[in-house]
């Protein structure tokens, strides 16, 4: 299928790519159904709704950047999610960045799972107050950067 977007233009994808968030995206609940694209070689992901072309979300693993993030999925989510295997929940998170990029922030508190055998999706909303929704991801790319360099 052909979807029109207005960041990336016309992008052809496969009807079994697209993800459907019942609930919608925090602030964006008649955003629905979207897609995923890769940025280049980078960690970096698009999260493209196909309800509106102008709207996409820069997402990204954290452990990329946060390697001992870890949730823990109420049994209610993972229900109306229908994971039954973790190897089956893919966790991203929603990444803002500001005009100098070094300052760019994850949303830690409202991480995206995501079904990958069934293609649907929720954004949670943590309350254990241990992640923020403004955690810079700098500080701890660059300390993973000189770890592994070693």
């Amino acid at each position: 299928m052909i979807v029109k977007t207005a960041r990336f233009g016309d992008i052809e994808i496969e009807e079994e790519k697209i993800i459907k968030m019942p609930e919608g995206i925090l602030g964006f609940p008649n955003q629905k159904r979207f897609f995923i694209m890769n940025h280049k070689d980078t960690p970096f992901k698009w999260l493209q709704s196909l309800d509106d072309p102008s709207l996409a979300f820069v997402i990204m693993n954290p452990i990329i950047f946060e390697p001992n993030y870890h949730i823990n999925i109420p049994k209610s989510e993972v229900a109306c999610l229908d994971i039954f295997d973790e190897k089956d929940a893919l966790v991203m998170v929603i990444i803002s960045i500001p005009k100098n990029p070094s300052k760019m922030t994850a949303n830690l508190q409202g991480p995206l799972v995501i079904n990958t055998k069934k293609m649907l999706a929720k954004q949670l909303i943590l309350s254990d107050g241990k992640y923020t929704t403004r955690h810079y991801i700098f500080p701890q790319l660059k300390k993973n950067v000189a770890s592994d360099n070693r």
